[in-house]
Order: structure tokens, then sequence, then C-alpha cells
């Protein structure tokens, strides 16, 4: 695939994208770790296991701890890929796996 943002899968499948976050988060030494990250002016909660890739959403406009309340924009499994374009009627601004990916493998975020 050209392009390929998940440099060491040939195709889309969610296992093996999952695998390619499971690489990112364990060479960073982040595996099985929530981070609470700032990227583009909007705070995250990332965290990746062997089974899952989620990213949620803080609500900035709350004045409750930091992830409450807070809602996933993308999901990677095993077996499937849920971004928060699929779950809205409206388009998203929120990034999409593939971006979720290089923004972290590239450090393109702060750690809070």
């Amino acid at each position: 695939m050209k392009n390929n943002p998940f440099p060491g899968t040939a195709g889309n499948m969610p296992m093996d994208i999952l695998q390619e976050f499971v690489g990112v988060f364990s060479r960073k030494g982040w595996l099985n770790q929530a981070l609470r990250i700032m990227h583009r002016d909007r705070r995250y909660r990332i965290y990746c296991s062997e089974t899952e890739f989620i990213a949620h959403r803080i609500n900035d406009n709350c004045t409750v701890s930091w992830g409450f309340p807070c809602w996933a924009v993308c999901i990677v499994t095993r077996d499937q890929i849920i971004e928060d374009a699929d779950l809205s009627m409206f388009s998203s601004a929120e990034l999409s796996a593939r971006e979720w990916f290089r923004c972290i493998a590239e450090g393109d975020f702060q750690i809070l």
C-alpha cells in the first residue's frame, strides 16, 4: 500500500493495526499506562494494551477531575476500529486511527 501509515502492516486489518500501536507504545515504555496529553490545543487520555488502543477526548468545559466526563474518539481492538466519525452524523474534527498512530509515533503531542 502506498504511503501506509502503519509501517509494519501490509493491510488495514484491525489486529495488524493494533499491533502497530502496541509496538510504538511498547518501545516508548507506555504499554498498559494511561497518558494524559495535549494535541492541537485539546486534551486527551490515551491508553494501549495488548488488546486495545483507546483515545478519550477530555471535556475542557467541566470542573470535575480530569477525564470525567470524556468520550471515546478512537478505539482499535483486534476485531474492529471505531472512530469518532463513525459515531456521529456530523463530520468529525477528531483524529482517525491512522492520524493517532502518526501523532504518537512522531511525538506530535505534549504529555500533561
